[in-house]
């Protein structure tokens, strides 16, 4: 491994992608001619950074130099698919089939594409050709059984799958959500309420059942439902939907702080500045986030965004609607 590629990878890894890109970009130009390598880890660190369109130009230059390469292929497709252009995106994964280094993910972001075009049968087609192993097959062939109105099948291959994976939570949630189109809200709320008596149950029980609450405008028991996995020491993921309901439900106060804990972590989350800056305009605060995102920047400067949210914010400021 070159000292540039420990680099770069390190880079990765601490999520400076458009560092990444760019040490990528530097190391191409080192060279006479472009190198098919480089090209494409420039692609890949420009997919994470959410740039898929420059990930894709140099996606399609490391293929004109390199029409095999399999690394290549894969990052074209996901580039193509951070463009939504699922068909295209869908022909590339196939080609990464016949390359055992990625085939594994050519099946997966294929399967992807067919779920997002709702082709699920042939999804169902592909998984029976593919004969995965059950852990990897049940997720995408319950949303397949499930886009196909085959709901009672979807509800007992879930079943499956749970006693494979005891308390598995994207096996968990997808069984609430279609016992909820099967039974109503009500229901479930009342199975899930018995269920939490249980004090061996796992946190991913109280996260299902503060959503239910949500669903059925209860947001003070789903807030209290928080509050307790937040002790728990729950993740990022549920202080995000504490943080969101807690603006939603007229306590702007207390979301503030949070959705700027949560910011500090995750500067470039599109969902947490849509709900912060709405909350404080809620709270006639703009000056509030201006001075924010103002020391943001100075702990990820690279978050070069910010600076269009601070003038959009001042704007507001100077000119109240």
């Amino acid at each position: 491994m070159s000292e540039a590629f420990a680099e770069f990878q390190q880079l990765l890894k601490q999520k400076r992608y458009k560092d990444a890109a760019g040490l990528a970009e530097k190391e191409c130009q080192k060279n006479s001619s472009p190198d098919p390598f480089w090209l494409t880890q420039q692609a890949v660190a420009l997919v994470r950074a959410g740039e898929p369109e420059r990930a894709l130009a140099a996606a399609k230059q490391a293929l004109a130099l390199d029409p095999s390469n399999p690394y290549a292929i894969m990052v074209a497709a996901d580039s193509l698919l951070g463009l939504d252009k699922v068909e295209e995106s869908l022909a590339h994964y196939r080609e990464a089939f016949a390359f055992g280094k990625v085939a594994p993910r050519g099946r997966k972001g294929a399967l992807d594409c067919l779920s997002r075009l709702s082709r699920w049968d042939e999804m169902i087609s592909l998984l029976a050709e593919w004969a995965l192993p059950e852990e990897e097959s049940a997720p995408w062939k319950v949303k397949a059984l499930a886009g196909l109105g085959r709901r009672e099948e979807a509800i007992a291959e879930c079943t499956r799958w749970l006693e494979r994976a005891p308390d598995h939570p994207p096996a968990l949630w997808a069984l609430t959500e279609m016992e909820v189109e099967r039974d109503g809200l009500a229901p479930v709320i009342e199975r899930m309420e018995r269920a939490l008596r249980i004090p061996s149950l796992p946190p991913v029980y109280r996260e299902i059942y503060a959503s239910l609450c949500r669903k059925a405008g209860r947001p003070e028991a789903a807030l209290r439902e928080y509050e307790k996995l937040e002790a728990q020491g729950a993740g990022p993921r549920v202080q995000k939907w504490q943080a969101f309901l807690l603006a939603k439900s007229g306590k702007e106060s207390e979301a503030l702080p949070l959705l700027e804990e949560l910011l500090r972590a995750e500067p470039a989350d599109m969902y947490l500045h849509s709900s912060y800056e709405a909350a404080c305009k809620r709270m006639d605060d703009t000056e509030r986030a201006i001075n924010f995102y103002t020391t943001l920047l100075v702990l990820h400067p690279e978050a070069k965004s910010l600076y269009g949210r601070i003038r959009t914010l001042r704007r507001r400021l100077e000119n109240p609607s």
